[in-house]
């Protein structure tokens, strides 16, 4: 089969995304070891873009009383008291990255 440029620059996208999304999945793996869930994960890092709980249930298209379950259930897993506890424990983690400091190993949207 012989491809032309835009259908290349497709296929070039469509692996680039599987690779990112392996990357993620095995990501997603290792909280699960602690215990996390993928939703869980992705409230941490609204939380940390300083969303409020409501703000984080519209972005989600979920109810802010199930927000709020998620955060109280990090609050048990993770031993933290509050969202300042909850973040340094990710911070300390590896969990999430702010300013190239203390980075996962998330990939960035623009590499290969």
């Amino acid at each position: 089969m012989v491809y032309n440029g835009d259908e290349i620059d497709k296929l070039n996208y469509y692996k680039k995304r599987a690779v990112q999304m392996q990357m993620v999945d095995e990501e997603v793996n290792n909280f699960d070891m602690m215990g996390l869930s993928a939703r869980e994960m992705e409230i941490i890092d609204l939380v940390a873009d300083g969303l409020t709980n409501q703000e984080i249930a519209v972005k989600l298209t979920i109810s802010k009383r199930t927000v709020d379950n998620h955060v109280s259930n990090m609050f048990t897993k993770t031993g933290s008291k509050n969202r300042v506890a909850l973040l340094n424990w990710a911070m300390d983690n590896g969990k999430i990255c702010r300013d190239g400091f203390n980075c996962c190993s998330l990939p960035d949207s623009d590499q290969n």
